[in-house]
This record gives structure tokens, sequence and C-alpha cells, in this order.
């Protein structure tokens, strides 16, 4: 049985190889002719692209030239801006809104972007975000501003500038209609949030306070009652919380404020330090 097998084995070891003539050979491919198809497919897609390009630019004319004629035509038959109606302007001055604005009568209120209004309105100083809609038939642009709060003025050098609800300043002139916070010192704007966030927890107190000043950007006085010639309240740099507990305790229990002081000093942790009006120094 195996006999023949190694028969039919050795025959075909014996059996001679093909000949030139009935051999195949695959090519081998060029490193040069594939960078040559590459370039060539990338010029054929860069062609492409390009008539693609200018179909859609001149699709693109041809609907702008449409829209052009149709927003001429919708304007002569009763789509123009009739008014513009502000709603929450306070310290925004109308001419820096008329400029923003910058629509009148000739305007169609279909090609109005309101999106684009709305950021333009918002770049204004005292405008902290706006609202902008369409009313049609009347055909009216209503704009409503949500203007910035001011909670302090902070004085720099013989200048005073209005900051806001989040500690920034506000570039724009301001005139208070009623008494308002100081605040002094390079830093103080970005910090004030921080401690009137402390302060408001006690209202009786906090609505007494008439002006703080941050030193070297770390600890602050504040003035209670006048600014001329109020008690000043030292408070330490680190614990501010529980420094402002801590007096709001003591003045409940002995009435500091109440008594002829000019300073309650809070920065030392066991003890504090009262100066009366006459200068004379004790010790609590």
């Amino acid at each position: 049985m195996f006999t023949g097998l190694f028969k039919n084995l050795s025959k075909k070891k014996r059996d001679k190889p093909f000949q030139g003539k009935n051999r195949v050979s695959l090519p081998v491919e060029c490193p040069y002719r594939i960078l040559g198809n590459v370039l060539i497919l990338s010029v054929i897609a860069g062609i492409a692209l390009v008539l693609i390009t200018l179909r859609d630019d001149l699709v693109n004319k041809k609907f702008d030239k449409l829209m052009d004629g149709f927003y001429a035509f919708s304007l002569e038959h009763g789509w123009a801006v009739d008014d513009i109606y502000i709603q929450g302007r306070e310290k925004t001055r109308l001419s820096d809104l008329r400029q923003k604005i910058n629509l009148d009568r000739n305007n169609n209120i279909l090609q109005i972007d309101l999106h684009r209004l709305k950021s333009s309105l918002e770049e204004l100083p005292w405008v902290k975000n706006a609202e902008v809609s369409r009313r049609f038939f009347p055909n009216i642009i209503q704009i409503r501003l949500r203007e910035k709060e001011v909670i302090a003025l902070w004085q720099y050098g013989n200048s005073f500038f209005p900051v806001d609800t989040s500690g920034k300043i506000i570039d724009a002139d301001y005139t208070p209609r009623q008494p308002i916070l100081v605040i002094v010192g390079r830093k103080a704007p970005e910090k004030i949030i921080d401690l009137l966030k402390i302060t408001s927890a006690t209202p009786e107190l906090h609505q007494r306070i008439k002006a703080a000043v941050l030193h070297a950007g770390r600890r602050w006085d504040i003035i209670f009652d006048d600014i001329e010639h109020g008690i000043t309240v030292k408070l330490p740099e680190n614990d501010l919380e529980q420094a402002w507990k801590k007096f709001v305790k003591i003045d409940t229990r002995h009435g500091l404020l109440k008594r002829k002081l000019t300073i309650i000093d809070l920065r030392y942790q066991n003890k504090i330090s009262v100066t009366i009006n006459d200068s004379e120094n004790s010790d609590k």
C-alpha cells in the first residue's frame, strides 16, 4: 500500500521543473508607479472640487440675487420696520443704542439678523444681556435689556468706577442716586464679592458698611456708618467668615458699634483690640 505511494512521491521528485516558456511571472509594482497614480487621483479630485465650488458659487449668486429681489419686493409691500420698542433701559444712553441698532424705515424686517443685533447690543458697557424679537403687523423690533447692577464704587486715585455683581469694572460714567459702598485697593473689585457674601448674612450690619479697604490684596478694613468719622473694623487675612461671626456675636452682646470707638481690631485670634475716639487704647 505505502510502497505505491512512495513510488509516486519519488516520481514527482524526479519530474523536471517548469520550462521557462511555461513560467508565469507577476509584475512587481514600482514605487514611482504608485506615486504617479496617487498624483493623478489628487489632480482629478482637485479639478472636481474646483468644479463643485464654481457650481456652488454660481448657485449662491443666483440665490442671493433672488433673495435681494424678494426683500426689495416685500419692502415695497409693507414689510418695512415701523418702530423699535426698548424695555429695561435705565443707564444705557439712547445715542449708544441707536448706533448699535442702526435701523430705520428703509430696512426690511424680514432681513434683520436678530442674533447679530443681540450680540451687538451686549457689547454696550451697561448691558448684561439682551433679547431681540420681531412683532409683525405692525412691524416692530422689540428689545428687552437687562442692565448690570452696581454694588460698589471702586476708588482708584481720584477716579471712581462702578463695579457690577460679578466683581467686574463697568467702563462707563456713573453717578449714584443714593449712597453706595466705596471700595479701595488694587484687587478690591475682584475680591469684594466674597466679602459681601459673608457680611450680607447679617443684613442689619451689612447695610451700615460704607467703605471697605483692601490692604496688599489680602486683608480688609471695613468702615461703618460714616466714611470719614465711622468705626473701622480690621478683619484678619485668614478665617474671614469666622472673624465676622465673632464680631457680630460680640457687638450683639456689648454694642461695640454704639460706643465711641474709632477702631475695632479683629486681626488677633485670642483678643479684640479697640481704640476709643480720644486715641486711648484698651484691650478686651
